[in-house]
């Protein structure tokens, strides 16, 4: 399948995005693909580089998305912090933990993620907003949206559940691509909303998914069809989907306490030390996959900046402190290369990046580089990071100046450009209400899933459980 490209502009140049392919390459490189982002690419500067190979042809493959944004006004916040995360889910917010059933997720508190809310609230079928347990007083650094309620967030759960969610007949699930497909990053978005909405059959399910198709790293094999037998089909890891499915097995630990959670949380986050992050001369770089990028490909040293996840590594350097050189490290590099990357394309970053800053084979805002700033938004909203609310800003910059209409109408794009607004609440709100006013496309699985990702982001309910 090829896209059309559309004309995009940045800093008054009238640019054309080269169309993508899903036809992957061959090896380790093979979970290329934006053109399974179900839209046509974003806006982009630069070209073709040497070999004549576009930026969308040299593998558009995203995946994580995983930001925090505000929450609501009855929301008091969730994951909060110091330096190092912040805590979720207190009396502040709600309450502590109750006992009232509810829903598809077993037992539900009384307090909701944020803020109070009934028991049951959400319907039978969707699990509910729980609290977190074990949290201490929560510090939301970020805005909340005043437009995104609960009923508004239980209807949205459900309609995506009933549209991207299979049941398989092993006692596992899948959320799937359109089309027929299951990815790795599909699994991790899947898991942290199930952990966000207190399904916990689901998240079982989609982890058991997730464990069933591991390659000999440890890690799962970013791409298989729709229920496959369990097994290795050698296809390699995809980075931003295993930091989402480790991310959401610590937010399970914190929700469900009496399970394994932290314990797989751990294992997992050390497969990601040992095989997708490494030292290129004195920065620590994510690479996008467990076979390929990153300084130690020669033929494809690259990275994804899509996959950073700040926010994340700080929670895992604290969990887990034996690894917490390393991801104190990524923080510390994800914020060398973030400016490098805005200063070549006023204010935004790019899908693909050379592992140094620079562009690699040109530089394109499209179906990876669009959830950029909400993961940015995810560290600023658990930390306070100074240097998040300047890459915020840099991101709104860009808004202000050239608006959204050169970008797909979909949340994917206009929901996080929204979420990078949350260090201003007048702003958040604004920018928020523009986004959901939009009526764009999001009945794709990405734009679909995103979409109900970044209203937990926006409405304040991502906690960082520190």
């Amino acid at each position: 399948m090829h896209h059309q490209p559309f004309l995009a502009s940045i800093a008054g140049l009238l640019l054309i995005a080269p169309a993508c392919s899903t036809d992957a390459p061959s090896g380790a490189a093979s979970h290329a693909g934006n053109a399974a982002r179900g839209g046509s690419s974003g806006t982009g500067s630069g070209g073709l580089g040497a070999g004549g190979a576009a930026a969308g042809q040299a593998g558009m493959q995203g995946g994580a998305g995983s930001g925090a944004g505000g929450g609501s006004a009855n929301t008091a916040g969730m994951a909060g912090s110091g330096a190092g995360g912040g805590s979720a889910g207190s009396a502040a917010s709600g309450g502590t933990a109750g006992g009232a059933p509810a829903g598809m997720g077993g037992a539900m508190p009384a307090a909701g993620l944020g803020g109070a809310m009934p028991a049951g609230s959400g319907g039978a079928d969707t699990g509910g907003m729980s609290g977190m347990a074990g949290a201490g007083p929560a510090v939301w650094h970020a805005a909340t949206a005043t437009a995104v309620t609960e009923s508004m967030l239980s209807s949205e759960y459900s309609a995506w559940k009933m549209k991207h969610v299979k049941a398989c007949t092993d006692g596992s699930s899948v959320v799937t691509k359109d089309g027929g497909a299951v990815v790795s990053e599909g699994i991790g978005y899947g898991m942290l909303i199930a952990a966000g909405f207190d399904d916990r059959a689901l998240f079982d399910g989609l982890w058991k998914y997730y464990v069933d198709h591991e390659d000999p790293l440890g890690l799962m094999n970013w791409s298989t069809g729709v229920c496959d037998a369990a097994g290795n089909n050698d296809a390699n890891a995809a980075t931003d989907g295993d930091l989402d499915t480790a991310m959401a097995l610590v937010q399970a630990s914190a929700r469900w306490p009496d399970g394994s959670y932290l314990a797989d949380a751990k294992t997992l986050t050390g497969a990601i030390v040992a095989s997708e992050t490494e030292l290129c001369g004195e920065r620590a770089i994510l690479r996008p996959g467990d076979k390929f990028g990153g300084c130690s490909d020669m033929s494809s040293a690259r990275v994804n900046p899509s996959y950073f996840a700040p926010g994340y590594y700080r929670v895992f350097a604290a969990k887990f402190p034996e690894q917490a050189e390393r991801w104190n490290a990524l923080v510390a590099g994800s914020y060398e290369l973030y400016p490098l990357y805005q200063a070549r394309m006023s204010g935004l970053v790019p899908d693909w990046a050379a592992v140094d800053g620079s562009d690699w084979y040109g530089a394109m805002y499209s179906y990876d580089a669009c959830r950029t700033p909400w993961r940015v938004m995810v560290d600023y909203a658990w930390s306070g990071e100074p240097k998040a609310k300047t890459m915020l800003q840099g991101v709104r910059g860009w808004v202000d100046a050239n608006g959204t209409g050169s970008m797909p109408s979909n949340s994917a794009f206009l929901g996080s450009f929204a979420l990078a607004a949350a260090y201003d609440q007048q702003a958040f709100d604004a920018a928020v209400s523009s986004w959901l006013g939009s009526n764009g496309d999001d009945s794709p699985y990405f734009q679909g899933t995103l979409r109900v990702l970044y209203l937990l982001a926006a409405a304040g309910k991502f906690p960082s459980t520190l």
